[in-house]
């Protein structure tokens, strides 16, 4: 059977990760937020901006990223997201938020 995705990409995996937005996203509706535990291993990103895009994103400095380190970044795209409670979530995961670009002092600093 040929594939009949029109893009390349691994349809186990995207099924797995749409889930598990749609479950955040679920519980972010209800509860008014994500969890202590969701937030407790996400990667902080500090001085970030929302970048425009097909569907807006995070850019800014990333610190304890599992797959891109500790570095400037621009995320997935933008889901969510409470500058108030520090936290943002994006196609591929929470983050914890810090400081906007150009603000004097971050939440964790």
């Amino acid at each position: 059977m040929s594939n009949p995705f029109i893009f390349d990409a691994d349809i186990a995996d995207l099924i797995i990760r749409t889930r598990s937005l749609s479950d955040d996203l679920a519980r972010i509706l209800a509860d008014g937020g994500p969890s202590d535990a969701d937030l407790v291993d996400a990667p902080f990103l500090d001085r970030f901006v929302v970048v425009p895009r097909m569907r807006p994103a995070l850019a800014g400095i990333a610190t304890g990223h599992p797959i891109l380190g500790d570095r400037r970044i621009v995320s997935s795209e933008l889901f969510a997201i409470d500058c108030d409670a520090g936290w943002a979530r994006t196609f591929s995961r929470f983050y914890r938020i810090g400081r906007p670009a150009g603000a004097a002092r971050g939440r964790d600093q």
